[in-house]
């Protein structure tokens, strides 16, 4: 592979990361559930990292899946009524 593919193909890669973090920090932010969730989500972190599943893990990737679980757990809860219109001047 050439220089410019695979940086292509890491800029690719970088922009999908970033809309996949948008993308399940939103279904996390409005579970209906969101104290279940974020309590399972730590769980199953722990067992992804320490389990079977994890184990080709290096102990950098290891480092830097529980960082990006960490990200999205930052992520407050969304108010129960969300209107982003509401602050639009009537036209």
């Amino acid at each position: 592979m050439k220089k410019d593919e695979l940086h292509s193909e890491l800029d690719t890669l970088v922009a999908t990361q970033a809309g996949l973090m948008a993308i399940v920090g939103s279904l996390m932010a409005t579970h209906p559930e969101y104290e279940k969730f974020q309590l399972h989500l730590t769980g199953l972190l722990e067992v992804l990292l320490t389990g079977e599943a994890g184990k080709n893990f290096s102990p950098k990737q290891r480092q830097q899946a529980r960082d990006f679980v960490e990200t999205l757990q930052h992520l407050n809860k969304a108010p129960s009524k969300i209107e982003p219109l509401a602050e639009m001047p009537n036209l």
